[in-house]
């Protein structure tokens, strides 16, 4: 199917059907009606938002459009391919992600731009590529279609930073589907810093092959409301999916995290580790489902949601599941929703910290499990200085 048939079939879908409700399980903590209230209509207009490349292979979006100036590509070795969405006629793209959502179906029908990661069989590059989407147009709306595709035995870090300008208002729905082929390996990461007065949504679809691995971790600091739908099916033996995240929420800031892993074959792992703080008014949304299917045997899955509460005002709607129809497994999960500890601070002062310095060694100690899960050093470094300056801004 060619790609205006697509997007033709998408927008009759969109419009008979419209954004999620709350009437809908999957969407009973997350009101997103506001949204059929918004206006986004700027026309396009170059990005002044500044931003510090992590690679030396960056591709940079400005308010929903490539820029070929502040890119650069020059170090791809051989067997790499990056280019535009636009410019290619991918076969896979839109067969991944869930035609039946709302976001996707908008997205399917009106992205406007996007990237396309090839490596080819074998090939291991060494460099991440870092992809910088920056906004700053108000009333500006953001529709990014993004596909990495790793052959078997590749290896390949990806690395997908959102930049908004404060106080500006604009909405970011970005699909971004991930082909990992029999032995290849995809680390992906995810830094969300957006305005926020933003929107923000991302459908993030994995397939992986036999002996497989897809990483991904998520870190949500920014937007009003966003949510991101994480969804991986393995479907080779051995293969692995590991997904970590951390969202620091204040204010009246409201995000939803769904996560759903489909063991569909024997010998798979997967392993989800989520945190969160929450101060002023925040909510927080965390869904985890995992899926065993009845021939997943020796299946290992682990999930863990933990929350942590720094007003009473603040809340977290945690619902972690299991599903499994087959007997041979080993899966566990669990969630919590807690302050921090009065004996724990009270021992800090003890020993000399005054009371902000206590609250925040506490804090960053328990972000810090999520943090040590970051093999790619350059973005720990990254997400490291974003949780510091957020828990600064808290304990002023």
């Amino acid at each position: 199917m060619d790609i205006n048939t697509r997007r033709e079939e998408a927008a009759a879908a969109f419009a008979a059907k419209g954004l999620p409700t709350v009437k809908e399980e999957a969407w009973r903590f997350t009101n997103v009606s506001r949204l059929n209230e918004e206006t986004f209509d700027a026309v396009w207009q170059a990005a002044e938002v500044s931003f510090d490349p992590l690679s030396d292979l960056v591709v940079v979006f400005e308010n929903g459009k490539w820029s070929v100036e502040a890119s650069s590509l020059d170090g791809l070795p051989e067997g790499v391919r990056v280019r535009s969405i636009m410019d290619s006629a991918d076969a896979r793209l839109g067969t991944l992600a869930d035609s039946d959502s709302g976001f996707v179906l908008s997205n399917t029908a009106q992205f406007s731009d996007g990237i396309l990661i090839e490596v080819d069989a074998g090939v291991v590059l060494e460099e991440p590529i870092h992809v910088v989407h920056l906004a700053d147009a108000e009333g500006g709306s953001f529709a990014y279609r993004h596909l990495i595709a790793a052959a078997a035995g590749a290896n390949v870090t990806v690395i997908e930073e959102y930049i908004g300008s404060a106080g500006v208002r604009y909405l970011t729905n970005v699909v971004t589907e991930a082909f990992v082929a029999d032995g290849a390996k995809v680390d992906h990461y995810k830094i969300q810093r957006e305005s926020a007065a933003a929107y923000h949504f991302q459908t993030l679809e994995s397939e992986l092959g036999g002996d497989a691995l897809f990483s991904n971790h998520a870190v949500t600091v920014g937007g009003r409301l966003g949510r991101n739908d994480i969804r991986g099916r393995l479907l080779g033996e051995e293969s692995e999916a590991i997904c970590n995240g951390l969202y620091l929420l204040g204010e009246d800031q409201l995000f939803d995290t769904h996560l759903f892993m489909d063991h569909a074959v024997p010998k798979c792992q997967s392993h989800e580790l989520y945190k969160g703080i929450l101060s002023d008014q925040a909510r927080a949304v965390f869904c985890g489902r995992i899926l065993v299917q009845q021939d997943a045997q020796e299946t290992d899955a682990i999930q863990s949601n933990g929350n942590l509460l720094l007003s009473r005002a603040a809340k977290v709607n945690t619902m972690p599941q299991l599903e499994i129809y087959a007997d041979d497994v080993k899966c566990t999960h669990g969630a919590t929703i807690g302050e921090l500890d009065e004996q724990a601070l009270f021992y800090l002062q003890t020993r000399g910290m005054d009371p902000q310095q206590a609250h925040g060694m506490l804090t960053f100690a328990f972000a810090n499990e999520v943090l040590d899960e970051v093999a790619c050093s350059v973005v720990k470094l990254r997400i490291e200085a974003m949780v510091q300056a957020w828990l600064a801004g808290v304990n002023e």
